[in-house]
């Protein structure tokens, strides 16, 4: 395993942050990228200009947005 972590963003980032109904806070999220990953991760990062952090986080949200349609 690796020591590259995600922890979730502060509060006040409103594109990554919503309000629970619950009132429940919710726990920090936290994801553990093998080893192998690693190395890519962050070339991958740092190519974009990013922080290993960062560059997951957009990853993420890209494959998680609803798909758009394209003109033919």
């Amino acid at each position: 395993m690796s020591d590259l972590v995600i922890r979730s963003l502060p509060s006040g980032n409103v594109r990554w942050g919503y309000d629970d109904p619950s009132g429940v806070p919710e726990a920090p999220l936290e994801v553990s990228v093998p080893e192998p990953l690693r190395t890519g991760i962050e070339t991958a990062a740092a190519r974009d200009g990013l922080t290993p952090t960062e560059w997951l986080l957009s990853l993420v949200s890209r494959n998680l947005a609803p798909p758009t349609l394209k003109a033919v």
